[in-house]
Order: C-alpha cells, then sequence, then structure tokens
C-alpha cells in the first residue's frame, strides 16, 4: 500500500510510557477536585468495583480511539481492578481487556497492578475518605490480595500472552505503591520480571502525602527502602517521581530505574511538579505517560509534552530549564528506552518496525514555523494527525479508524455512556455525579 504523505510530517509514533486506560468510562465529572487517595479509593477502586468484563473491554477501546487519532501507537497499561474481588471476573476482565488491544492493532505492554497489603496506620484516614460518598459501595477488602495467589494469576497471565499477538502484547507485574505491597510481592514481582525478560512498574511518590506516610511509618523514604531490599533495577519504572529528594534521584540514577512523567494527571490531583529536569541532568532516563483517563480527561501526548515543558519552567524560573527536543524524545525514544524497546520502536530508523504517524501541517496554527520540534510542542494538535500505522498495519487513515468505520463509531459511543449510566448506579456514585 503506498500512501501519499506529501507536504505532511512523517514520525515515530508516541509512547506513552505510563497510562490506565480501563477506567476511561470513569472519566465525565465524577472524578474532579479529589486528592490522590480520594480519587484512588472513591472514584477508581470505587467505580472499577461495579465494571463487567465488557465494560474493560469498551472503556480501553473507548481510550486507544482517542489515543491513536492523537498518534499514540503504544501504551503501557497499568491495569488493575480490585483483584482481591471473584477471581473469575478479574481473570475475565484481564481477557477482555487484553482483547481489547488486539481487536485495536495496539501495541501494549499490559502491566498487572496489586496491592498485597494496606497498612493499619491508614484504616482511620480511609475511613475519612470512604465518608465523602456515603452510598459507596465498595468493599475495602477487594483491594488488597494474597502476595502468593497474586504472583501466582501474574505468571499465569505473562505465561500466556507475554510476546502474542506478532510480539505487539507483552505482559509484566505492577506492584501498586511501595507504601501497599510487602518486601515478598516487590521482590517476586522483579523476579517474573527477570524471568521473562520484560518490566516491572511502580508508582513512587506521587503526592506528598503517599511519600510522607511512608516515611512516618517505616522512617526511610520508600526509593532508600526498595534500594535496601535489592528491588532497584534497570527492569524498573517508576512513574509519578513528584516527591523524590538529591538522594532518591542519585539511588534511581546508581540502579538505572527509568521515570514514567506524568504531568496533567499531577496538575489534576494537585501533586506537584516532579524535577524532571534533575533527573535529565542526572542522566536518568524519562518517558511521558498519558496516566489515567479520569485524571487527564483526554487521552493526548500533545498535551503532556506542552505541559512537561511549561511545567517545567515555571518550577524553575528558568524558561531554557527544558528543551523543545528533550521533551519530544520523551515523547518517542526515550519513552521507548524506558519500556526497553528502544532497538524496535521510537524512530525511524532502518530495522526498527514501522510505528509511522503522519501529520498534517498546513492549518494555520503551523505558520510560521522555523524549529520543527518546537512547532511540535507547542502548536501541534491531536486532529494533526491523519495517518497512523502499528507494525506496519494501518489503523487510522484520514482521520477513519479501521476498527470503529463509519456508524459503528456512534453506536460504540453511545454504548459506553449507556454503560457509564449503569456504572455510576451500580457502584453508588451518583453524589459524585449530581453534585451542586
Amino acid at each position: 500500500k503506498e500512501i501519499d504523505a506529501r507536504g505532511g510530517l512523517v514520525m515515530p509514533g508516541f509512547v506513552s510510557s505510563h497510562a490506565h486506560p480501563v477506567d476511561a468510562m470513569l472519566r465525565g465529572g465524577i472524578e474532579v477536585d479529589r486528592n490522590l487517595f480520594d480519587w484512588f479509593y472513591n472514584i477508581y477502586y470505587g467505580g472499577l468495583a461495579a465494571f463487567t468484563p465488557e465494560d474493560c473491554n469498551m472503556s480501553i477501546r473507548l481510550a486507544m480511539a482517542e489515543g491513536i487519532r492523537g498518534g499514540i501507537t503504544t501504551f503501557q497499561d497499568t491495569w488493575g481492578i480490585n483483584t482481591g474481588d471473584d477471581a473469575a471476573r478479574v481473570d475475565a476482565c484481564a481477557e477482555a481487556s487484553i482483547e481489547a488491544y488486539r481487536s485495536v492493532g495496539m501495541r501494549c505492554i499490559f502491566s498487572w497492578m496489586f496491592n498485597d497489603r494496606i497498612p493499619a496506620a491508614w484504616d482511620e484516614y480511609l475511613k475519612s475518605i470512604a465518608r465523602k460518598i456515603p452510598a459507596l459501595k465498595l468493599d475495602p477488602a477487594t483491594i488488597v490480595e494474597d502476595t502468593d495467589s497474586v504472583l501466582a494469576r501474574m505468571e499465569a497471565l505473562m505465561r500466556r500472552h507475554h510476546g502474542s499477538d506478532g510480539d505487539r502484547i507483552h505482559a509484566c507485574p505492577a506492584p501498586c505503591l511501595p507504601n501497599t505491597c510487602t518486601e515478598e510481592a516487590l521482590v517476586g514481582s522483579l523476579e517474573l520480571a527477570r524471568e521473562f525478560d520484560t518490566l516491572v512498574t511502580i508508582h513512587v511518590n506521587e503526592q506528598m502525602t503517599d511519600a510522607r506516610m511512608f516515611s512516618e511509618l517505616w522512617q526511610i523514604s520508600a526509593t532508600e527502602w526498595m534500594h535496601n531490599m535489592g528491588f532497584l533495577d534497570p527492569r524498573v519504572v517508576a512513574a509519578h517521581c513528584v516527591w523524590l529528594s538529591d538522594k532518591d534521584i542519585r539511588l534511581f540514577r546508581m540502579h538505572d530505574v527509568k521515570v514514567a512523567h506524568n504531568p496533567t494527571s499531577n496538575h489534576f490531583l494537585g501533586s506537584g511538579a516532579a524535577p524532571i529536569d534533575k533527573m535529565v541532568m542526572a542522566g536518568i532516563t524519562v518517558g511521558l505517560g498519558t496516566d489515567d483517563v479520569n485524571l487527564h480527561s483526554n487521552v493526548s501526548i500533545f498535551s503532556e509534552m506542552r505541559r512537561a515543558a511549561l511545567l517545567q519552567k515555571v518550577v524553575r524560573h528558568d524558561a531554557g530549564v527544558i528543551t523543545a527536543e528533550k521533551v519530544l524524545e520523551m515523547a518517542t525514544i526515550d519513552g521507548a528506552r524506558v519500556l526497553g524497546l528502544e532497538s524496535e520502536i521510537g524512530s525511524l530508523e532502518v530495522g526498527k518496525k514501522a510505528d509511522i504517524i503522519v501529520l498534517d501541517t498546513d492549518a494555520p496554527h503551523w505558520f510560521p514555523r522555523h524549529h520543527l520540534p518546537s512547532v511540535l510542542v507547542f502548536q501541534a494538535h491531536d486532529e494533526d494527525v491523519r495517518t497512523v500505522l502499528i507494525d506496519g498495519r494501518v489503523v487510522m487513515e484520514d482521520r477513519a479508524l479501521h476498527f470503529l468505520a463509519g456508524d459503528e463509531e456512534q453506536a460504540f459511543l453511545a454504548r459506553v455512556q449507556k454503560a457509564t449510566d449503569r456504572i455510576v448506579e451500580d457502584a453508588g456514585l451518583q453524589s459524585a455525579r449530581d453534585r451542586g
């Protein structure tokens, strides 16, 4: 097939190095104006408790439709529902989620997120958060799963899916937080990653609250704790990392830990600004993530690039602290390095896989143009993406998605809205929807 890209821009597809697409159907206003643990407990786990396998599939397809239209060709999906719930339901939800990626043709690293402890000291804190939505039907016990059980289920899923679909689907472990995972869980996850030659991803110091609560309980930073147990490793992808100390950064660099930067969700939750400039100067590999769809309100690497650049300038009071070229690398080749895929994707080179996007460049916002990386970061829009190929397959052409052709897209969106209305009712989230 010959694609006429004359007058356009041909470039590597974008890499979202940290995402949670399964909660796309929990956006629309119920998620706003909340701090991390309020959102995490009441909206994320509270809402996902009402998801069926079909809901998981639809939610991911919704996120993929938006992501592909913005030029994303690879997602690292840190997937997690209430894994301590009915095992058959959880496994069916995981299979339906992976099938969504297959049906779309997306390149995906599917990471099983779990918790195997909730510190007893958190009990009163979580009870106070739950009071904000009195009708919430979440069973707190479903947030936590037995360590041996979850490691065994992860291993089984990895054996079924890692390297499948022409090597477009990878699978790996994702212990949720140092606060909510035991040493056995983290070490076991790393051992699985080594056995399958893949990643292990974890959220680290996303908000001041979780960073402080860890150090208050264990009298040591989360990063030092992971270092002491031998968990820090080149396979580890640490998401967020907003509240890292200089010592934490040194430990990350010592162990070649990779970082997934999610500036929009850090804005959305009021979490703060990750010291990305210090990480880059220390030699840490940093990619960009779109994080939870309902902590972003859209699925856009263009908005992440723009915010990543602007946020550092504001925080450091230095307009030149991070360049457009570096931010563009974070969205492409550095994102691929974070996921261990730099030899396959992230740049247009002979021998690499054909994850390629074509952008229109004839709209007014493209003019004038002199320095192309700056134009891409500060002027380009998602709507400029015209054609998307993943692994050499066309998944969108002239803005038309191949997996939602013609009238099928509107019918799909109507089903999404109907399912979401049911989920809000079943989860007890009416007060979040109907507030004044």
